[in-house]
């Protein structure tokens, strides 16, 4: 059997493209660096059912004031080694794209995510996110669907360090007709400390649209995620 090849992915390396460009051209200036601390725990019921939460906190300046949390319990079904489905409940206090004021909101949230073996080293994966969301404690309701390729190269196969990644999400609003977001990943490092611990740390940049506006944010963060 043939190993699939980058050309099959053309949405894929248009988004991850889309970020770059995004990054390049659109307006806006990092007023500050923010540190972003994500954690994700999974435990494994059997071969395909997995239960989990993730949380997350922001914080400006590296570690100065929180302006962003999020906890998610989650529900993950592996029907295919190659394909995992997701259902997620989501609840976020988080700052608008100008930083001005606080927004809480909750996420009801579906994922099909594939992935792909391109080599012995490199993967490609997908997560693809539906979200009805309800901002501002119900006044508004939106519906938004959320892209993100991802290329990861495995440089080791044991050891601490294990390889980089990078990707890039696009968030595309259904009420508003357009795209509102983008977060790019251009690197990030894979550290696996033991078997049900995996490190990621990374640089982000991140664009938001607010009316007409495009903010630019950026951050260095750390996902661990813990499976057992």
């Amino acid at each position: 059997m043939r190993t699939p090849t980058f050309p099959r992915f053309r949405l894929g390396s248009a988004a991850l493209g889309l970020g770059i460009l995004f990054a390049a051209i659109a307006p806006g200036r990092a007023d500050q660096l923010q540190g972003w601390y994500q954690s994700t725990i999974w435990k494994r019921l059997n071969d395909q059912w997995s239960v989990g939460n993730y949380a997350e906190a922001r914080v400006n300046d590296g570690l100065g004031d929180l302006h962003t949390w999020i906890v998610s319990p989650r529900v993950r079904y592996d029907l295919h080694p190659r394909l995992q489905l997701q259902l997620n409940t989501t609840w976020v206090e988080a700052l608008n794209g100008p930083q001005t004021r606080s927004v809480d909101s909750f996420r009801l949230e579906f994922e099909a995510n594939p992935n792909v073996k391109l080599s012995e080293s490199v993967e490609y994966s997908m997560r693809n996110r539906f979200e009805w969301r309800r901002l501002d404690n119900g006044d508004a309701f939106n519906t938004r669907i959320r892209m993100r390729p991802q290329f990861d190269w495995v440089m080791a196969r044991s050891g601490v360090f294990r390889g980089l990644y990078a990707n890039n999400e696009v968030f595309y609003d259904f009420t508003q007709g357009r795209i509102t977001e983008n977060r790019l990943i251009p690197l990030g490092a894979v550290f696996r400390p033991s078997p049900e611990l995996e490190l990621r740390v990374f640089h982000l940049w991140r664009k938001t649209l607010a009316g007409t506006q495009w903010f630019d944010h950026q951050a260095f963060g750390v996902l661990a995620t813990y499976t057992f």
